[in-house]
């Protein structure tokens, strides 16, 4: 295998935030976790990518059905319900194209789940709460980045932006999902879509008669992920799952929806910054499901 593919598994119930990253790498297969304290970063000598949404790391599995996690410190099951999907390949036209950096997947904006997880000696039900799946593939992630991820009571927000690099250049790119009431509306640089911010602190894109605003009002716990880098996991990002950030979404002079979350997904990323690129992470190295310290 040349490159990364991973699939990142968002879990949100009353406990609190859990987001669960199945991967392989060039150099190795690893399972990392974010919880809204910390994280968690473990590799294992074998990994299974099976057809349409299925991916196994070590005795760890995750596929349509549910997730179920067998690590000394993290384990347990939980069951997923019927996905929503959005209509087509979020990549749109740019899926075809051959040599891109990273090509991005959404499996669900929603669904439900129950079920437990024990992380760290804390046990999380998610009886009753609500997930988010997408995925990503390619060699490495963009230079700059913003990606934000909500849910609301019948409205689902995920929305991204990047600086791609593609045969010699280098062009801002965005693709956003908004759901309300499972209607989707999707705002694309291949659809028009224009973006006029992006930085840490927001991403404002304009789309025709549509415009999606997103305010990033404090970024609480930002942790350290690892990250690809021509294929490998060299890099480091950092990210909250509780986060919070304001959506304002507008149709020409109506005001479709304006929320604030507390419980926000959200990550920024420029290599460029001053925020250091080794920050450490919680890693836990394991050759089995026996964690070794």
């Amino acid at each position: 295998m040349k490159g990364f593919f991973g699939y990142y598994i968002k879990c949100q119930g009353n406990d609190g935030t859990v987001a669960i990253i199945f991967g392989k790498s060039e150099e190795k297969n690893f399972i990392q976790v974010i919880t809204e304290d910390e994280t968690f970063n473990y590799e294992f000598p074998t990994t299974h990518i099976g057809k349409d949404f299925e991916m196994s790391v070590g005795e760890n599995r995750v596929n349509k059905n549910g997730i179920t996690m067998n690590i000394e410190k993290i384990f347990g099951k939980i069951e997923f319900g019927k996905f929503t999907k959005i209509n087509g390949d979020i990549m749109g036209p740019f899926r075809f194209l051959p040599f891109m950096e990273c090509k991005h997947m959404i499996i669900s904006m929603h669904h439900e789940i129950s079920g437990q997880l024990t992380i760290g000696g804390k046990t999380y039900n998610f009886d009753n709460g609500i997930g988010y799946i997408e995925g990503d593939r390619g060699k490495g992630f963009p230079h700059k980045y913003f990606w934000s991820q909500a849910h609301f009571d019948g409205i689902d927000i995920s929305a991204s932006c990047a600086i791609i690099p593609y045969l010699g250049i280098r062009f801002k790119g965005t693709i956003c999902v908004v759901m309300i009431d499972d209607r989707e509306y999707r705002l694309a640089t291949y659809r028009g879509a224009r973006v006029k911010r992006f930085d840490k602190n927001g991403l404002t894109i304009k789309q025709g008669k549509y415009k999606l605003v997103i305010e990033v009002l404090d970024e609480k716990n930002s942790l350290p992920l690892q990250a690809p880098t021509k294929g490998k996991m060299t890099r480091i990002i950092h990210e909250s799952v509780k986060s919070k950030v304001r959506y304002i979404f507008m149709r020409g002079e109506e005001t479709l929806f304006d929320l604030a979350s507390d419980r926000a997904a959200y990550e920024f990323s420029d290599l460029n910054s001053n925020k250091s690129n080794t920050d450490c992470i919680t890693t836990t190295m394991s050759s089995d499901n026996r964690t070794s310290s």
